[in-house]
């Protein structure tokens, strides 16, 4: 018994590391949660302006902080993927995107908006990536990224 205390008492301060580090795994993983999809806003519908704002905060979301959570509250539910390899669909990519996306080594390059469309370009495992995104009523319906160039700024 004093052997089980002693071990106990030993492999205690180690528990103790460990739980702040098993904790920010946890969270981690609650912060990846499902968002509910954009809804159009159609009347009024937004300006380009306030839809460029919208592009903004996605953008930071999607490859500067890497939230895929807050990424994906801009995309619409009927989201059409013009990438002959993806389904269209907000429930689609999510399920592509959201099990890896938070953790990608991105670097990001840059970002536009030229209403209806918004860019992000990034580098990532998957080479240098320009996705293309056309917004309707302050959601994203559409995506490009199949041979996408960045447009002349």
């Amino acid at each position: 018994m004093r052997v089980g205390t002693i071990l106990s008492a030993a492999l205690l301060p180690l528990a103790v590391l460990a739980a702040p580090a098993a904790e920010k795994h946890l969270e981690t993983r609650q912060q990846v949660v499902k968002p509910k999809a954009c809804v159009r806003q159609l009347n009024p519908e937004p300006t380009p302006e306030e839809t460029k704002l919208r592009h903004d905060k996605f953008a930071q979301a999607f490859i500067y902080q890497r939230n895929i959570t807050a990424a994906f509250e801009f995309i619409s539910q009927d989201y059409i993927n013009h990438n002959p390899a993806a389904q269209n669909g907000f429930d689609f990519a999510w399920n592509i995107l959201s099990g890896f996306w938070n953790t990608q080594q991105l670097t990001p390059i840059r970002d536009t908006f030229r209403s209806p469309y918004g860019w992000v370009n990034y580098r990532s495992g998957f080479g240098t990536v320009v996705d293309r995104y056309r917004w309707e009523g302050g959601c994203i319906v559409e995506h490009w990224d199949s041979g996408e160039q960045y447009p002349n700024v």
